[in-house]
């Protein structure tokens, strides 16, 4: 598989990962949760391509966070309905954290060159994340079940920008350093 589809179906699994604490932690639906994955992979093809034409940019990661955040909520409001002003109890903040993240994360992590000790630390990361939003379906009370497959996933995925901010600042020196490197073997 080329990096283009590695990219996309790693964001499709991040946003997988959330879109199954929500379809099944919170709400009953495993119809919706079915519809999501080649919507999903659809959505990411688009978006992917879109970040491409950006790739080289100063601050790429940021952008691709703004596109990401953007085009998330866009789709959030105009086509599942989630808007502001038709479901103010949705938490708007949240939704824009998780759309931003998971394009941008799969993304740089296909085409930047991952030091292995971050690469370690984000599988960690997810592991105890899946651990720990596990838990909520032992708590017998299903309204503290529905607030921890809520608010879980948004405390994970904020912590997935300490991932994106580290791979989009260190990636584009070691691209340099490539790039580099590729010139004076060639000359």
């Amino acid at each position: 598989m080329g990096r283009f589809l590695n990219g996309v179906l790693l964001s499709e699994c991040l946003a997988l990962w959330v879109e199954g604490a929500y379809k099944f932690g919170v709400h009953s639906a495993p119809k919706g949760f079915a519809l999501a994955i080649p919507l999903y992979f659809l959505y990411l093809c688009a978006l992917h391509g879109i970040l491409g034409k950006f790739q080289h940019t100063k601050a790429f990661w940021l952008i691709g966070v703004a596109i990401g955040g953007f085009t998330g909520l866009a789709l959030e409001w105009f086509v599942v309905g989630n808007a502001p002003w038709s479901k103010p109890q949705v938490f708007q903040t949240g939704q824009f954290l998780f759309h931003g993240a998971y394009p941008i994360l799969g993304y740089l992590l296909v085409r930047t060159p991952v030091p292995k000790p971050l690469k370690h630390q984000l599988i960690w990361y997810m592991i105890t994340a899946t651990g720990l939003l596990l838990m909520g379906l032992l708590f017998r009370h299903s309204h503290a079940s529905k607030l921890w497959f809520l608010f879980v996933p948004l405390i994970v995925f904020a912590g997935l920008y300490s991932f994106i901010y580290r791979l989009g600042t260190v990636a584009p020196s070691l691209r340099q350093i490539q790039r580099a490197s590729c010139e004076s073997s060639v000359s």
